[in-house]
């Protein structure tokens, strides 16, 4: 099955349908830097980055998601030159805003706000968001910007500047961990973000390498089923760490234009946890790039009938393969299977990327 197959998912809080696989173009922007943090990726040429947009949408991607720093504009303007080139009307656009101050006190000062999405229009070439986001959950000491923040991002709606507000979710979060026993600050702060910014969607990562539940734990995909929100599934290639391209034995280096040159999940260790892991996958589904990205997409597919899942790319052959290997949908005894043996990949990712609590004999 392809993605042209798959049927278009509802998007609560944004009321329209989306393509089930959209177009994540952080990769896209190719090597950046904002401020002294490499925010960028390695190795992308703006062409070859165009024709795999024009590509996507080719197959049937009416979802592009980007951000003001992604490649610090070149990526919101090369998906300006996809909206030249087809009907507006037809996709859901979205960016974020609140890593870039320029002269600015900081990123969300509200006439930062106004400027950063005067910016993103112009670049994308577009009158309107569907999806505007709050990228940063830092508002200033003692969240200054915050009240002001919310404020700006209301007037815009009430503009239709924008259409859906939406915020960041934690990389693993309950909402017992919020005010449990033993509550965790990553869930607590998004619980109090979320109940004052009240947004309509919500970008949430999801792959292989996610924590696993309990069920007396309500994920964030409860979470937003029970508030009546959307989510949007990011990183379902786990940023291509689950296509088994990154070797142990041929490790790779990064410029300090990339973003991976300090993200802890491509520490030595990990990639190895995660290459062990792949190889015990590869025994019952095969392993070659477009096995495990299949596999990867269904397990994110699979998890909530309404949340479309982003998938990255940097050319036209990678946005290819990702829309054209889906297969058949993932049975319930293979969902069960592929959980344990990611397991001990999990186990090495999680405590340095979560301050998740850790589960007693008694709850385990």
């Amino acid at each position: 099955m392809r993605l042209a197959d798959l049927p278009p998912r509802t998007l609560a809080g944004l009321g329209r349908p989306v393509s089930a696989i959209g177009a994540g173009c952080w990769t896209i922007g190719g090597p950046a830097v904002n401020g002294a943090v490499p925010i960028g990726w390695d190795g992308v040429d703006p062409e070859h980055a165009y024709a795999g947009l024009i590509r996507a949408h080719e197959l049937g991607v009416r979802l592009f998601d980007t951000a003001d720093v992604y490649g610090m504009g070149r990526s919101e303007r090369l998906l300006g030159r996809l909206l030249r080139q087809t009907n507006r009307d037809d996709l859901v656009i979205s960016s974020k805003v609140g890593y870039f101050a320029g002269t600015a006190e900081h990123p969300y000062q509200p006439g930062q706000i106004r400027r950063q999405l005067e910016t993103t229009l112009t670049n994308l070439g577009t009158s309107h968001l569907d999806l505007y986001f709050f990228h940063s959950d830092d508002f200033g000491p003692g969240d200054r910007y915050l009240d002001d923040a919310i404020a700006q991002m209301r007037d815009l709606q009430q503009q239709g500047l924008i259409t859906a507000i939406g915020m960041r979710a934690p990389h693993a979060f309950a909402q017992e961990w919020a005010y449990g026993p033993r509550p965790t600050p990553s869930a607590r702060r998004f619980q109090e973000l979320f109940d004052r910014i009240r947004p309509q969607v919500l970008t949430a990562r999801y792959n292989l390498l996610s924590p696993h539940y309990t069920a007396a734990e309500s994920d964030i995909f409860d979470f937003a089923r029970h508030h009546h929100v959307g989510v949007i599934i990011k990183q379902a290639l786990a940023q291509g760490l689950l296509t088994g391209r990154h070797l142990p034995a041929l490790a790779r280096t990064f410029s300090d234009h990339d973003h991976r040159s300090t993200d802890p999940t491509f520490r030595p260790e990990v990639i190895a946890a995660i290459h062990d892991t792949l190889n015990q996958i590869a025994k019952h589904f095969g392993g070659q790039p477009a096995d495990l990205v299949r596999l990867a997409l269904r397990y994110a597919l699979h998890r909530d009938p309404n949340a479309p899942v982003l998938v990255g790319f940097r050319d036209s052959a990678q946005i290819t393969m990702n829309l054209t290997c889906l297969g058949e949908p993932l049975t319930a005894q293979e969902i069960h299977l592929l959980q344990g043996l990611t397991q001990s990949a999990v186990r090495v990712i999680d405590p340095a990327r979560t301050d998740r609590p850790r589960a007693t004999p008694a709850t385990a």
